[in-house]
């Protein structure tokens, strides 16, 4: 990564075998992304030349503008619009039982880590989503962007110190490209850490997510990790997605 700056090398002559019409990359992380500039001087050289859509959300409101720019560059303008509002309809449905079931309630602190060694804060979509669940979302703060959404900062490292002055309610852990199995395995590799129990005596409630499939990447399935969020907090039962692993410590 220090050479090329991307775990990736992008296969020229299989991009230019394929022949695509589209093109689609992100540039939103530079660990898990191509580089962008490499993809956009293969498509300039190609004979016809593919629409490269760079689509790299920072929060849910860019996702669902990315599903609308998808659709509508590959002529699926009413599939990705009904798609789109199905969307929207689930986002609706959460924020209003949230708003029944924490009626004159106050805010549960949460707290979202991408990674536990170190710990990392997510950030973008995550204090939006922790937001929209009725949370406040602790040591990534929400800002509002040129466009008016409402969206974390970028990740950050914290110290288990900085977590425990937070003082969260609930914390949620969803590293960064681990599925839950290996996520439990990277948690028992640190059990025993003073840090780590300093951590665990600081919050009354610990869970541990997919975070690959769900919280990590910016697409669909971020609903998905709202109707989590939302339902782990308040124990709506009906809320959390029945195929979403998960497991409280």
């Amino acid at each position: 990564m220090k050479e090329l700056g991307t775990l990736y090398v992008v296969d020229k002559s299989r991009i230019e075998a394929l022949a695509p019409d589209v093109i689609l990359t992100q540039d939103l992380c530079r660990v898990c992304s191509v580089d962008l500039m490499t993809v956009e001087r293969i498509a300039q050289n190609m004979d016809p030349r593919p629409t490269v859509l760079n689509l790299s959300p920072t929060c849910i409101e860019n996702m669902l503008d990315n599903i609308t720019e998808v659709g509508n560059t590959v002529g699926l303008n009413s599939q990705a619009a009904a798609y789109r509002g199905s969307l929207e309809d689930r986002i609706a449905r959460v924020r209003l039982n949230v708003e029944q079931h924490a009626a004159g309630q106050p805010r549960l602190r949460v707290l979202c880590l991408d990674w536990v060694n170190p710990y990392i804060v997510g950030g973008h979509w995550m204090p939006q989503i922790i937001d929209w669940a009725g949370g406040i979302s602790l040591l990534s703060l929400l800002v509002t962007d040129e466009q008016g959404h409402r969206r974390g900062e970028g990740a950050k490292r914290v110290s288990a110190d900085d977590i425990v002055a937070a003082n969260p309610d609930i914390i949620i852990i969803a590293a960064c490209g681990l599925d839950l199995a290996t996520l439990r395995k990277e948690i028992d590799d640190i059990s025993e850490n003073s840090e780590w129990l300093a951590v665990r005596a600081a919050a009354p409630r610990i869970v541990i997510c997919d975070g690959h499939h769900y919280f990590n990447r910016p697409g669909p399935r971020l609903i998905d990790t709202l109707e989590f969020v939302a339902g782990i907090s308040h124990s709506i039962s009906a809320l959390i997605p029945s195929d979403l692993p998960y497991q409280e410590l």
